[in-house]
């Protein structure tokens, strides 16, 4: 072992032996362990303080470990690691300006983010490759990562020392998008984008979202980098992963991921794309929901609290004999609204119809439905109303569908009446028959 890679061991033992040693006896004795019993560094760092009348407890006693082992609740953690990317920060701590620095770390089992708290004992540039020495790992967002505190110790190592991590990309239509998928290569046409500033954990930061489509569907994105993204442009995303956000799969990619802008026939024009991508309920089920889907589908109940319906005007939740479940006995706004079940052959989710749709569906508006149901002295004519139009008719619905544990719910922006071609229908069945 060369003596720059046991120096901190050497400190380390010296610490937990008080100084009753010298540095000079203690790599004496350290060398004969490692190069003359072959014994590891660590064993022989406890060996050796156990020998000498100290307590081998009192060693930090590093684990080294490869990225994919790491679990987040590591102390004394060593890693051999490559930079992927790195940024600086200023915060402030008690009061104080602090400069911080955070990025991502690699090796070849994986990549991991870090986070380094201290001063820099030297630059650090993406591409460099570090001996890092009594970090230790935390979890944000359920996912693991490093921190780099001042009892750490880092030195650079040679480039080829740490090999670079591989990513195996796979190519995938937006319809086929699943929570938790990384490493996607998706190609889609931005129908709209926006910049926005965020708040994360390590301060405010630009955010470019918005929504992208392919032919097959339509998926909510997230660019945490600046790539120049612009309404209508055709890209192909290179490294994007999927987190579901309000129940409905996003895409979001960083600068470890690439965008390149593709010619403008790669895909179909934009109000082409705006109105594609139907799904089955089953395609939705396995996707876990979707941003704008097209569904055809039947209505086959129409649930309670469907029609004409009051709300809370403190919360806006619906009232039951006058009474808001929150806020107690109260005088309710009147709203117009279906809750009903889909079914397509293939699945079945709840629908919520908002009141603009519930009106165009009704031929009427709010107000003469409030004057109807004081007419007949009968709110429920309402969705009678409703259910005479709905029930058994075949439906084309758009909206965002969300998934949580209580199943699939699909919040309609559009709801028409599905003509069928009988013809067509008849002569599809036959063909079936005959196979």
């Amino acid at each position: 072992m060369k003596n720059e890679e046991l120096a901190p061991h050497i400190k380390d033992i010296t610490r937990a032996l008080k100084g009753k040693v010298s540095e000079e006896e203690i790599e004496q004795e350290l060398q004969k362990w490692i190069q003359k019993y072959g014994v590891d560094i660590n064993q022989a760092k406890r060996s050796i303080v156990n020998n000498l009348g100290g307590d081998p407890k009192e060693l930090f006693t590093p684990s080294e470990k490869k990225i994919k082992e790491i679990s987040g609740t590591e102390r004394n953690l060593e890693l051999k690691v490559r930079i992927v990317s790195i940024n600086e920060k200023d915060i402030e701590v008690d009061g104080e300006p602090k400069k911080i620095h955070y990025g991502i770390f690699g090796d070849e089992t994986g990549t991991i983010p870090f986070t380094i708290w201290e001063t820099l004992p030297e630059p650090l540039d993406k591409g460099d490759t570090v001996h890092v020495i009594n970090s230790y790992a935390t979890t944000w967002n359920d996912k693991p990562q490093v921190n780099v505190g001042s009892r750490t110790r880092m030195r650079m190592l040679e480039g080829d020392e740490v090999p670079e991590f591989k990513r195996t990309s796979q190519r995938c239509d937006i319809r086929d998008v699943r929570e938790g998928m990384s490493n996607l290569i998706i190609t889609g046409r931005i129908l709209n984008v926006e910049k926005k500033t965020v708040q994360t954990k390590n301060g405010e930061k630009d955010l470019y979202s918005g929504i992208m489509a392919d032919e097959t569907g339509k998926i909510q994105f997230s660019a945490w980098h600046d790539f120049g993204l612009k309404e209508d442009m055709v890209v192909e995303v290179n490294g994007g992963y999927v987190r579901s956000w309000r129940g409905i799969p996003q895409l979001s990619f960083d600068d470890n991921s690439t965008v390149d802008i593709l010619d403008d026939g790669a895909l179909p024009p934009k109000e082409q794309l705006e109105e594609s991508g139907i799904m089955t309920i089953s395609q939705l089920a396995r996707r876990g929901g979707a941003v704008d889907a097209i569904i055809d589908a039947v209505m086959i109940d129409i649930k309670h609290g469907s029609g004409l319906i009051f709300r809370c005007p403190e919360c806006n939740r619906v009232v039951q004999k006058s009474a808001c479940r929150i806020h107690g006995k109260v005088d309710g706004e009147p709203d117009l609204r279906v809750k009903g079940i889909l079914d397509d052959g293939t699945g079945a989710l709840t629908v919520i119809i908002t009141r603009e749709e519930t009106e165009e569906i009704l031929e009427y508006g709010l107000d003469e439905a409030m004057e109807l149901a004081r007419d007949r002295m009968d709110h429920g004519v309402i969705k009678e109303a409703l259910e005479d139009k709905l029930i058994a008719q075949p439906l084309r619905l758009k909206g965002n569908v969300t998934c949580d544990d209580y199943g699939l719910m699909l919040i309609a922006s559009e709801v028409k009446e599905k003509k069928i071609n009988m013809e067509e229908e008849a002569r599809k069945l036959l063909d079936e028959v005959r196979v």
